[in-house]
């Protein structure tokens, strides 16, 4: 992330959430109130030197001057979730991007919401169902976890009336309904939120694709595979504001030719997942291989994630 936007904030709290999930609660130094989000932001959190990782935050916050994630320990992941289960402590200085919002809830207007939620994808979800409840919208949430002990928010969730709320354990019920079944019953019409592991969101993907966009949301927790051919190829790429031109080669990428010039670019996730290296595109073709854009976004062909989205040509030029 651009050194301008990082904000410094000390881990207060860390408790138990669900088994292998701890929720993780961070606030200001001076006891100042931190920039304010709406359900389904997320922020860039620097857990060690080179190890940046992003996280849902949970909404409401708990108080102006804090924020909350939930951290799955993932065994197998690239090391952000065991250093933060197996090694953070309460009191150690934290850097943070703002909050940013890839998952906003739509102002368009619809008869019902349906939110769907796999395991740990209920964290961005949960402030959806919150916000959507407290508004006195029309909203039904259907959460999949392998059994009791790993459902996050399990107490809150159980208190839910039946009709706004049905929680499947995959590990526990012989027939639980697939996405599929349940997508089936609910209106055309509705909005629709998903979020969860990348076969789930596969299936959302495919399951919805002759709805509407504007009705069809996703939060994903990994890039899609969505290279197409070309997109190795080498290319030049003008940063407008820098008056800087760059040639690209195959194996490097947009982001990483403006750190080796001396760009101070926003970036976290590197894997056009996270949108906080959104640049504008101010002319030229884009070759968009990030999971954060929605067709139309890409259709209008004005912002590009330069993380891993390219140029086709030598006509790009970009708003750096």
């Amino acid at each position: 992330m651009a050194s301008s936007e990082k904000l410094r904030l000390r881990l207060v709290g860390i408790t138990y959430g669900a088994s292998g999930i701890n929720l993780y609660r961070f606030a200001t130094l001076g006891g100042e109130p931190l920039p304010g989000f709406d359900a389904g932001a997320h922020l860039d959190l620097t857990i060690a030197p080179g190890l940046t990782r992003s996280y849902s935050l949970l909404w409401p916050p708990p108080a102006p001057d804090c924020y909350e994630i939930a951290v799955q320990l993932e065994p197998e992941g690239k090391g952000g979730s065991k250093t933060l289960h197996h090694g953070a402590l309460v009191g150690a200085i934290y850097e943070t991007s703002p909050p940013r919002n890839h998952f906003a809830r739509s102002s368009e207007p619809a008869p019902g919401h349906a939110l769907f939620a796999g395991g740990i994808g209920i964290t961005p979800i949960i402030g959806h169902f919150r916000q959507l409840k407290q508004l006195g919208q029309p909203v039904r949430l259907y959460y999949w976890t392998q059994q009791p002990a790993t459902t996050l928010f399990l107490a809150e969730l159980g208190k839910a009336a039946p009709e706004d709320m049905r929680l499947f354990h995959t590990g526990v019920d012989r027939a639980v309904p697939r996405l599929a079944d349940v997508l089936a019953t609910v209106p055309a019409d509705f909005q629709l939120y998903c979020c969860g592991p990348a076969p789930m969101i596969e299936a959302f993907e495919r399951l919805t694709a002759k709805r509407p966009a504007g009705l069809v949301h996703r939060e994903r927790f990994a890039a899609a595979l969505l290279a197409e051919p070309g997109a190795g190829d080498r290319f030049q790429v003008r940063l407008q504001r820098s008056g800087k031109v760059l040639t690209i080669d195959a194996e490097e990428s947009i982001l990483g030719a403006c750190l080796s010039a001396g760009i101070d670019a926003a970036y976290s996730c590197e894997e056009g997942v996270c949108g906080a290296c959104a640049v504008r595109v101010l002319s030229g073709q884009v070759i968009h291989r990030d999971s954060v854009l929605t067709p139309a976004e890409r259709e209008a062909a004005d912002t590009m994630m330069i993380c891993c989205s390219r140029g086709r040509g030598d006509a790009l030029v970009i708003d750096l």
